[in-house]
């Protein structure tokens, strides 16, 4: 579930609140109509249509931030830091060139580095497991994360302070010793510990919060109080589970139809509860507050529930019904509400 989500910031507050602009610009050959710029969860910060393949987009300078370039619906995003005033960018022979920006140039040598670390290694692993020899193809993979994990955390700590930093220890999180990461996290800018994947990472480490439940009340309190996920399914009525987290895109996206779902029906018998899974405890209740969320919230630092269940992307929502068994398994969208149509 290593994912960077994307996270929309208004150009209009940008400019209104007077603070300093990051103007990207540049040119593109290929047969791209318009571009966009969004931000961690995926929503749009700017836009505009090429004129003559050349284009220009805002956003605020920030160097503890991620910003992605989407050339119309094809292409992969180009990540950049708005670390400068103007950013210029072209591609050539199929590839990126980022220049005007350190912080995005060295972005990009980076994840260029990751990238072919694991091309090489998958070229040196495949014939060995193609002549069954798992083993010798096991210990390539764990050197290349070793590797992996001394390049990032070199990164890291030389970028404590911006989102280079952030990229770096996200990427070596799980691949370094428990202890190693918890003092790295420690002395770590506030920005990079508040990150839900990497906070939530670190208080499965600490063994916070477990067994708790957080839920946001109509009349703005925040309630935490013990709890399990036994409390709550299988307990005669059925029970609608949204696996999510704060930092996903696209749990974002699917969090009205689970509220929708809710509403409409928690009147008539049905319980929905939350699991932010790996999640920074203070990020989830940030995201109940911003995205309305008033049901109950089994908090999942370290992952047990979804392992439990198999879950290995999210969102994941799964209806159970009043003996605890699933009934319906990998909702989302109408379906949601198909399924509950068709069972309450």
């Amino acid at each position: 579930m290593k994912k960077i989500s994307l996270f929309f910031v208004s150009l209009l507050a940008v400019m209104s609140c007077g603070s300093k602009v990051c103007t990207i610009k540049g040119s593109f050959t290929d047969p791209v109509d318009s571009v966009s710029l969004v931000n961690t969860t995926g929503d749009v910060i700017d836009n505009c249509i090429l004129a003559d393949g050349s284009f220009t987009l805002k956003c605020e300078i920030d160097p503890k931030t991620f910003v992605c370039l989407m050339r119309g619906n094809s292409g992969s995003p180009i990540p950049l830091i708005p670390d400068v005033k103007e950013i210029n960018l072209s591609i050539e022979e199929g590839k990126p060139v980022i220049s005007g920006s350190p912080l995005s140039t060295e972005l990009q040598e980076f994840q260029n580095w990751v990238i072919d670390a694991f091309m090489e290694n998958n070229a040196k692993a495949l014939p060995l497991i193609d002549a069954g020899d798992q083993e010798a193809a096991d210990a390539l993979s764990d050197n290349m994360h070793k590797k992996i994990a001394a390049r990032s955390k070199e990164v890291y700590l030389n970028h404590k302070s911006d989102a280079l930093g952030l990229q770096a220890m996200f990427i070596m999180m799980e691949d370094i010793d428990a202890d190693e990461f918890i003092a790295l996290y420690e002395q770590a800018d506030k920005f990079i510990q508040a990150d839900g994947k990497i906070g939530g990472y670190y208080e499965h480490l600490k063994a916070i919060s477990l067994n708790e439940v957080v839920t946001y009340l109509e009349n703005g309190e925040i309630k935490k109080e013990a709890g399990t996920f036994e409390d709550y399914v299988g307990k005669g009525k059925y029970a609608l589970v949204d696996f999510w987290a704060s930092w996903c895109g696209p749990c974002r996206e699917e969090t009205p139809n689970v509220v929708a779902a809710y509403e409409k029906y928690k009147d008539k018998g049905l319980i929905v509860i939350g699991v932010p899974v790996n999640d920074k405890v203070d990020a989830t209740i940030k995201a109940l507050e911003s995205l309305g969320i008033h049901y109950p919230q089994i908090l999942d630092p370290s992952q047990q529930l979804a392992d439990r269940f198999s879950i290995s992307t999210i969102p994941h929502i799964i209806l159970f019904g009043p003996d605890g068994t699933i009934v319906a398994d990998n909702l989302r969208g109408a379906g949601i509400a198909t399924a509950l149509q068709k069972n309450l």
